[in-house]
């Protein structure tokens, strides 16, 4: 799990494909690796985040086990992003290449850079052992890097000084 980046998976309106009883949108975000989401229905299934306004996301971490939850354990991403669900386009296609046993990182551009996005969408087209249902234990949308000032940490500008810092944004 990337500690180092903000989490603002709070800040999104989460909503699922479709879940069992009782497992449901509520427990990707509540941080349990004891709960989980489990889907039911016909795949690709989908998880989506949708922000009130435009927010930079840099990557995507997710729990799965494939030793707890078997044919379930998703193997395949397709991460979609738009302003509405009907103008999605694709962001990245990520198999994974290793079963995962923990938090996986997706990062959702190949250099540093972040998303700018309304809306963000996982599709998980594909399982371990080509199951039907799929479970995520957890998940969050992480933000990007925290900095303290762009100017400062580029060296564009020879104002250091604490002075300067304090007045230096209009209002």
């Amino acid at each position: 799990m990337t500690s180092k980046l903000p989490d603002i998976s709070r800040l999104a309106f989460w909503t699922v494909s479709s879940s069992k009883q009782g497992l449901g949108v509520s427990n990707l975000t509540d941080l349990n690796t004891d709960t989980y989401w489990q889907s039911d229905g016909q795949q690709p299934h989908t998880i989506t985040a949708k922000f009130p306004t435009r927010h930079q996301i840099h990557s995507i971490s997710l729990y799965a086990d494939v030793d707890k939850d078997e044919s379930y354990t998703p193997c395949k991403f397709r991460i979609l992003s738009g302003t509405t669900q009907y103008d999605l386009q694709l962001v990245k296609d990520i198999d994974l290449n290793e079963e995962p046993r923990g938090w996986v990182d997706l990062p959702l551009t190949d250099d540093s850079s972040s998303l700018m996005a309304h809306l963000v969408q996982i599709e998980l087209p594909l399982n371990y052992e080509n199951g039907r249902d799929v479970r995520v234990r957890g998940l969050r949308l992480l933000g990007p890097p925290p900095n303290d000032h762009m100017f400062k940490s580029k060296k564009i500008l020879p104002y250091t000084t604490a002075e300067y810092f304090m007045y230096e944004s209009l209002r």
